[in-house]
């Protein structure tokens, strides 16, 4: 299911002719994709839709961390956010890229999803060479 989420946010991506490579510097790409659906969810209040991406781009950023780290565990419910919060367990840590993106979607660029992934994901860590 991770594989098909991805090939969905690299097609949203390709709608916005943005390519995303699975870098880290691709996660800023990520912001600017969802600033766009940002303007147009700001714009019409239609929430159609708005999980999926939101899991689609959560996929792909677990994916980045899976491709330049190592795996963790992606779950479907957490305990303390409920159910469809979809956590993911890394290196110790639960990382929720889910409500990342659908609170960067929902609340504009102060949510920023670079700034996320680098205090929780990028400090302290080095990826492979």
């Amino acid at each position: 299911l991770q594989n098909k989420l991805v090939d969905d946010a690299l097609r949203i991506a390709g709608v916005f002719k943005i390519k995303l490579d699975f870098s880290h510097d691709s996660i800023k790409k990520v912001d600017s994709i969802l600033d766009m659906i940002e303007m147009d969810y700001t714009s019409t209040k239609n929430t159609e839709g708005l999980d999926g991406i939101a899991l689609q781009f959560a996929a792909y950023i677990i994916t980045v961390i899976e491709k330049q780290f190592d795996k963790g565990e992606w779950k479907r419910d957490d305990p303390e956010f409920g159910k469809n919060t979809f956590p993911y367990v890394w290196h110790g840590k639960i990382l929720y890229p889910f409500i990342w993106c659908k609170k960067r979607i929902e609340a504009g660029k102060q949510e920023s999803i670079w700034s996320k992934y680098q205090s929780l994901v990028l400090k302290n860590t080095h990826s492979r060479a």
